[in-house]
């Protein structure tokens, strides 16, 4: 027994009779959006990368202290020395997904145009905040180079570096947001509806 189910027809995309312009995006909007897009990545390796590695240690240093009533002193420090990328590869991954902490329902009162400028301001703040947190930063490479880690003598800069990581990642998004609103081009669905 066969049973025939009937597949609806294929329906175009566009009228061919009503042609219109397809519209281009702006090039350097289309750079910013696969920074964010390749930073939000880049922050989820981090962060899953870092989550197996912190469980997976935490885990089997429960099991060797209770069940062989010994320790790993590796399983101690190396969460402490990721937990810092953990941190910063989420932060990342919040920033290129748009996640906030801010009540915007001031914002949301305001007309189009000055939305679109006070995005721009916050934006340029954000973006020069950053930029100079960067630098600051920067500046602690040396001390932090010399630090050694307690148990595995392991140079702190490897574990400061994600500060720094974290620092550049959000400060390049942030000057794509800031060009982003600066276009206008995130208001113009608004505006287009």
């Amino acid at each position: 027994m066969t049973s025939s189910v009937e597949v609806p027809a294929a329906v175009p995309d566009f009228d061919p009779n009503n042609a219109q312009a397809i519209e281009q995006p702006d090039p350097l909007s289309f750079v910013t959006d696969r920074v964010n897009l390749w930073a939000t990545y880049v922050g989820a390796i981090v962060t899953i990368g870092t989550t197996i590695v912190i469980g997976a240690l935490l885990v089997i240093g429960v099991v060797m202290r209770f069940g062989f009533n010994s320790s790993l002193d590796f399983a101690i420090e190396i969460p402490t020395y990721l937990f810092p990328w953990l941190i910063a590869g989420g932060v990342v991954i919040a920033m290129g997904r748009g996640g906030h902490l801010a009540v915007d329902f001031f914002v949301s009162k305001l007309s189009r145009r000055k939305r679109r400028w006070l995005d721009t301001g916050v934006w340029l703040v954000s973006t020069l905040t950053l930029v100079f947190l960067v630098d600051v930063a920067s500046l602690l490479i040396t001390p932090f180079s010399y630090q050694k880690s307690t148990i595995l003598g392991w140079p702190m800069i490897g574990s400061y570096s994600a500060f720094i990581y974290m620092a550049i990642s959000l400060a390049v998004q942030s000057a794509g947001r800031l060009w982003t609103a600066f276009r206008g081009t995130h208001h113009q669905e608004e505006i287009n509806d």
